[in-house]
């Protein structure tokens, strides 16, 4: 079991976790870096194979404690990847493609393999799940979020950011208040709408 510490440690021009890992008896074991943990994780796969997390002083939900990654291979840990990006997508018939928000079926969470140097699926969201599940990778791995459609991206974001940065676009794709085609609900309706909220909504609930 590994528990968030208050400090956090700069590597590679990120802000990373540091981890306390405890044995099933309660034992310390040590305090660990990001980096500590992937090595581990390479050597002995059970350190990571069920990470849970609880912010120092505060009880999360445990629903979150229990979430899975859907799209991991067997033996494949959320430490083997050192980047992550978000996107709607939708189903071709056999295959998996990013499109537009509007056009999506759900979003997915991909992830840059360190080995294979390459993005690879991570996570596909049930409806209602991407916020939850963007806020626990961020906290599991201290990594920043990519955003990307097919003719948007924001790279390297903090969760906070990409909130902003997804309302600011909702702003600039809806007809101005002034408009004659304006209606009250089209913030509420625009496809990101959904996204947005979501990760609002799991950010909130930390705060808590």
């Amino acid at each position: 079991m590994f528990h968030n510490f208050d400090g956090l440690t700069r590597n590679e021009g990120r802000w990373l976790n540091l981890w306390a890992a405890f044995d099933v008896t309660g034992d310390y074991l040590g305090t660990f870096t990001l980096d500590d943990l992937r090595a581990k994780a390479a050597d002995a796969g059970k350190w990571v194979s069920a990470v849970q997390y609880r912010r120092a002083g505060q009880q999360i939900d445990q629903a979150a404690l229990a979430q899975t990654f859907n799209g991991l291979p067997r033996d494949t840990t959320i430490f083997a990847f050192s980047g992550f990006r978000v996107s709607p997508v939708r189903d071709m018939g056999g295959s998996i493609e990013v499109c537009d928000p509007g056009e999506h079926e759900f979003w997915s969470v991909y992830g840059f393999h360190q080995d294979a140097e390459e993005w690879q699926i991570v996570h596909d969201a049930p409806w209602g799940e991407i916020g939850e599940t963007l806020a626990r990778i961020v906290e599991l791995t201290g990594e920043l979020i990519e955003y990307r459609d097919l003719s948007h991206a924001y790279a390297n974001t903090r969760l906070p950011d990409l909130v902003d940065l997804l309302a600011q676009r909702i702003l600039d794709e809806i007809p101005d208040q002034d408009d004659a085609d304006a209606r009250m609900d089209d913030a509420d309706a625009h496809p990101l709408e959904e996204l947005r909220d979501l990760i609002l909504f799991a950010l909130d609930t930390r705060r808590g």
